[in-house]
């Protein structure tokens, strides 16, 4: 049997006023989310443990079914390792977001410098790794906002917060604190000069966050037994991939926003089933959408989801020795504009799995199963010969 996972990031949500009180799966056109449903079985899944922040690395760390209070250290590392950054046991990595603050510094006014161009990324990291030359610190690009600080041989205990989880606010009581705090603070001011010069349009700063040292995840098919790929936009699941022994698998057009590929996705991972037994996908857009806080653009992921990639994937497997998961990682509310560790919808469909009574997909699913711990459903989707 072969298997497909279909990670659809943040795209869960609370009701809302605008939409008559409903949720956004709800209210969008779902059409073939509902077919999964109908002939499938779905069931809940809490991707967050007990304690641990919602963000896409440990949630995604639960869905490829490893366990984050085991294996994570700190979302950078996993992204460092997609771009093939080394680092050591004595090194720190760092997220480094492009940043738009508030004219006066005082505010995070957007935390993706409304989603800047990979080129105009690649200058300020050019201009940052001049001004920190021969001082421990190196600068890597990633895709747009989305990049990478190395520290060597540095201790820090520190905590940070993620930019997207402060859009609107002041930053001065979300600055690092803790132990090497006034090193990383100083480097993002002093990164205000550095992109000042280069006079680039909603970007003037960079924000750091995300630290940690290099984390030890065995390989997937030491855990499951197969061979995989990952086909994905964004470095942190790429990165996960990496660490997991997974290929990587790039398709032209993804940018991990609503202008993605969708289509190639699909296309891509489908075609990946010719040469692997586990294909993971990623879809960033809906999570994207939730950020922004705009309820047309996570509609729109929504319904392209369910009218570009489902169809394409129902297609091909319907009737084959394939098994399919649809899931969130988290939900990323419109009304919060950040992640919430509520337990996500799931659907599995496919060789196997005997339909449930649920019709259609929502956050209001009647569950079938339900994974307190939610990296065991890897193993549950994998080994359970058949689900009923």
């Amino acid at each position: 049997m072969k298997y497909i996972v279909l990670l659809c990031d943040g795209m869960t949500d609370f009701e809302i006023p605008e939409l008559g009180n409903k949720t956004i799966l709800e209210f969008a056109d779902t059409s073939n989310f509902d077919y999964l449903a109908e002939n499938g079985r779905c069931g809940v899944i809490h991707t967050t443990p007990e304690g641990m922040y919602p963000g896409s690395d440990i949630c995604n760390l639960s869905v490829f079914g490893y366990n984050p209070k085991d294996v994570y250290t700190g979302r950078s590392p996993i992204e460092a390792a997609s771009i093939g950054i080394n680092i050591s046991g004595d090194d720190y990595a760092f997220r480094c977001n492009i940043v738009k603050l508030s004219d006066d510094f005082e505010k995070m006014e957007d935390f993706s410098a409304h989603h800047i161009k990979n080129d105009d990324a690649r200058q300020i990291i050019d201009a940052l790794n001049k001004e920190f030359a021969n001082s421990g610190v190196e600068f890597y690009p990633g895709v747009g906002y989305r990049n990478i600080m190395i520290v060597r041989n540095k201790d820090f205990n520190l905590k940070t917060t993620p930019p997207h989880d402060i859009m609107g606010k002041y930053i001065d009581t979300f600055l690092p604190s803790g132990e090497g705090a006034d090193f990383i603070t100083e480097i993002m001011n002093k990164s205000r000069d550095v992109i000042k010069k280069l006079n680039i349009d909603n970007a003037n700063s960079v924000w750091l966050w995300g630290q940690g040292k290099k984390p030890s995840i065995e390989r997937f098919k030491n855990l499951y037994g197969l061979n995989g790929a990952v086909v994905a936009a964004v470095d942190l699941i790429k990165g996960i991939g990496v660490y997991a022994g997974l290929d990587i698998i790039n398709v032209p057009g993804a940018t991990g926003f609503i202008d993605t590929n969708f289509k190639g996705k699909a296309e891509y991972a489908i075609k990946a089933l010719s040469k692997y037994d586990y294909v993971f996908v990623h879809i960033e857009a809906p999570d994207e959408a939730g950020h922004m806080g705009s309820v047309e653009e996570k509609i729109k992921a929504v319904e392209n989801i369910n009218n570009i990639v489902l169809p394409i994937i129902i297609d091909a497997i319907k009737d084959q020795d394939v098994r399919l998961l649809v899931t969130p990682d988290h939900p990323t509310p419109i009304s919060l504009r950040t992640h919430v560790a509520e337990p996500v919808p799931a659907i599995i469909y496919g060789k196997g799995v005997e339909p449930d009574s649920n019709k259609f997909y929502s956050e209001k699913i009647v569950p079938s199963f339900v994974f307190k711990e939610g990296y065991k459903v890897a193993e549950y989707f994998i080994k359970t010969e058949n689900i009923n």
